[in-house]
């Protein structure tokens, strides 16, 4: 469906991203179960439009969302927002399977951006945000790992304008869950 599919990564939208969230909150507070809400955004991606075109911005969005959707387990869900952001709703996972998580999806996004004259070029920030101690509701959740994920591009930002613009990898993107 059209209206609830993305039609360049044929993930879900936002418009079907939502409905999904509040069914997944609703299972687990009648499970008392646990939902990880993981916002992604992809760092360089204007500057990849600007230097190399839209065409290669939209392959860099479907191998993303590829990589997105075949590192997740087949209960999980991504869905992509919209520009250069993805949500990913992760089921059941504790806090210590989070961290890793978000370090397994900025290994993929940055191998995903690895290809060709995108070299080093593309990296992920990563915001997680976990019900119910983040927020007892959709916005909540979704807003504080929104700002987490803000958080850790700002940190990116920063390293990259301290550093020797020579020397990137993917280690240089690493935010810490608070």
């Amino acid at each position: 469906d059209s209206a609830t599919t993305d039609y360049l990564t044929s993930l879900p939208n936002s418009r079907s991203l939502f409905p999904r969230l509040e069914q997944e909150l609703t299972r687990c507070r009648r499970e008392n179960g646990m939902l990880t809400v993981v916002v992604c955004d992809l760092n360089g991606f204007k500057q990849i439009n600007d230097r190399y075109g839209h065409l290669e911005g939209n392959h860099l969005l479907r191998r993303i969302s590829e990589s997105l959707r075949v590192n997740c387990r087949e209960y999980d869900y991504v869905a992509r927002m919209g520009g250069d952001e993805f949500v990913l709703l992760l089921l059941g996972n504790d806090q210590s399977d989070i961290a890793e998580r978000i370090d397994q999806l900025r290994q993929m996004a940055w191998h995903a951006g690895s290809g060709d004259a995108l070299h080093d070029q593309v990296s992920m920030s990563v915001g997680a945000a976990v019900f119910p101690q983040d927020g007892s509701d959709a916005d909540e959740i979704l807003a504080e790992a929104d700002r987490r994920m803000y958080k850790a591009k700002q940190a990116h930002k920063q390293k990259r304008t301290s550093i020797d613009p020579a020397v990137s990898r993917p280690a240089m993107d690493m935010a810490t869950i608070q």
